[in-house]
């Protein structure tokens, strides 16, 4: 149902010297990066990007805001399964580890940093491939006191963790312990989600358990005397919202290959096709241009499905007349695009589509206009709402306009906060009648910039006439 694989890096490279490099859409007026080439110049998945300066930094600047105390943070655990290891988002963003088990202590008076490793074991090697030892744990941190996190002792703790925590207490000046209480996120895994998981799982009567991280407070309470344990995560929170040139270019590419991705899946439809089939087809654009994986779960919604604002069945043949919505992104070096486009199984959408899809358009572009330093996530929903209101689609517009976008799809950050140059969020209108199985969206990913945004899928064709040429030419009509 989709058009040759030796084909397509030819269309692709053509639709976007087309959509981004011509046309009214490459002139974004607040700055715009129109470039959707997504190779990496040090090849590969972009592994240069971060070094171990970069993350010493964010280090830095979280001992800088904490002040007193010791802070403790564990990596991920070990899996349950086979999936490729994924270090928890906090973590990585801290120390670059991608190991499993270890463990970050800082005590910010004394400048002291100390990373725990597990013990390197020859036999889960053979399954699993190389793990780190301190020396190496060293070397992409440049953490100088890197050390084996130890065994398991009879109370059920890494007896190297508690020792480490004990040693970090005699360096502060208060018995103060900062851990990240609030759930870890991993791959395509966002905050809201889990917290919503973790309420669900401490109400069930037959359940009950805590998260991860409360466990561990409580632990830290029973094992080490006299100690008040905080949360770190709101300081981590506010680290997280502004993005640096590093974050900022991950995103970049992030983005890029998503747009890849899109343009194929546009150019790629027809009749027949199954929605896992669209699905399958854009993961693997990913892969191919270098991402780790998708960001989230694929939702491609055709006739009725694309009302379903979180649909993941991605299981119903694309027939006539139907509209095709997709929302995917790409995951680059830890980084999340969030997408959606929207477009007619046919050549053109229909009269009563194209109402619709030109309303949620200018939702959008009015929505962009509060897109700079001081404005709020609010404000560009408030844009955006007013427009869809005016139109008389109101009651079909069900969600919010815009959510920060980083490490995690739905990322962290206060939902108030005033915009700063660095931050980034989406911008994502949308209208959904389900008696006429239309739904419409697009989702676009807005970066803060000194006096206006940069829109990072500029590229990715989105005006009504530029959709329809696409695939009137896909279809050759």
């Amino acid at each position: 149902m989709f058009t040759s694989l030796r084909l397509r890096p030819l269309l692709s490279v053509l639709a976007f010297l087309l959509f981004a490099c011509g046309g009214e859409e490459a002139q974004v007026s607040d700055g715009g990066n129109t470039s959707l080439k997504a190779s990496t110049p040090e090849g590969g998945r972009g592994q240069g990007l971060f070094n171990k300066e970069w993350h010493t930094a964010r280090r830095e600047l979280l001992m800088e805001r904490v002040g007193k105390g010791v802070i403790v943070l564990r990596g991920a655990p070990t899996l349950n399964d086979y999936r490729e290891f994924r270090q928890d988002n906090n973590f990585w963003y801290l120390t670059g580890i991608t190991t499993p088990n270890a463990a970050l202590i800082m005590v910010p008076e004394a400048k002291e940093t100390f990373l725990l490793v597990p013990p390197v074991d020859p036999r889960m090697e053979v399954w699993s491939g190389d793990l780190i030892d301190p020396s190496e744990a060293q070397e992409i941190t440049g953490i100088k006191r890197c050390m084996p996190i130890g065994k398991l002792s009879r109370s059920g703790n890494w007896d190297g963790l508690e020792k480490a925590i004990r040693k970090a207490l005699q360096l502060s000046s208060e018995r103060l312990i900062y851990i990240q209480e609030q759930p870890a996120e991993n791959w395509m895994m966002s905050r809201d989600n889990l917290m919503s998981a973790a309420r669900s799982q401490a109400r069930d009567p037959w359940d009950g358990r805590n998260t991860r991280g409360r466990q561990f407070k409580e632990k830290l309470k029973e094992v080490i005397e006299d100690v008040k344990v905080k949360d770190l995560t709101e300081l981590l929170d506010a680290m997280r919202i502004i993005k640096t040139p590093e974050e900022a270019e991950a995103m970049r590419r992030a983005c890029a290959i998503s747009g890849i991705a899109h343009v194929n899946a546009m150019q790629d439809t027809q009749l027949g096709a199954f929605e896992w089939e669209m699905a399958a087809q854009m993961t693997g654009d990913f892969l191919a241009e270098g991402a780790m994986g998708p960001g989230y779960a694929p939702i491609v919604g055709t006739g009725p499905n694309s009302c379903i604002l979180h649909y993941n069945a991605n299981s119903r043949k694309l027939t006539d007349g139907d509209i095709v919505m997709i929302d995917y992104g790409a995951e680059f070096n830890h980084f999340v695009a969030d997408v959606s486009r929207t477009w007619p199984a046919g050549p053109k959408f229909t009269e009563r589509q194209a109402e619709i899809y030109q309303a949620v358009y200018d939702a959008q572009e009015a929505a962009f206009k509060q897109c700079k330093p001081g404005s709020s996530l609010r404000e560009v929903h408030r844009a955006a709402y007013a427009v869809l209101k005016e139109r008389g689609f109101a009651k079909a517009f069900p969600h919010g306009t815009s959510h920060w976008l980083g490490m995690a799809t739905h990322d962290v950050g206060a939902p108030f906060a005033k915009f700063e140059p660095g931050a980034a969020f989406t911008v994502e209108p949308g209208v959904y009648l389900n008696d006429e199985e239309i739904g419409v969206r697009l989702e676009d990913v807005v970066l803060i910039t000194e006096d206006g945004y940069e829109l990072l899928t500029a590229g990715i064709p989105r005006k009504l006439d530029e959709v329809e040429a696409l695939r009137a030419r896909a279809l050759g009509k």
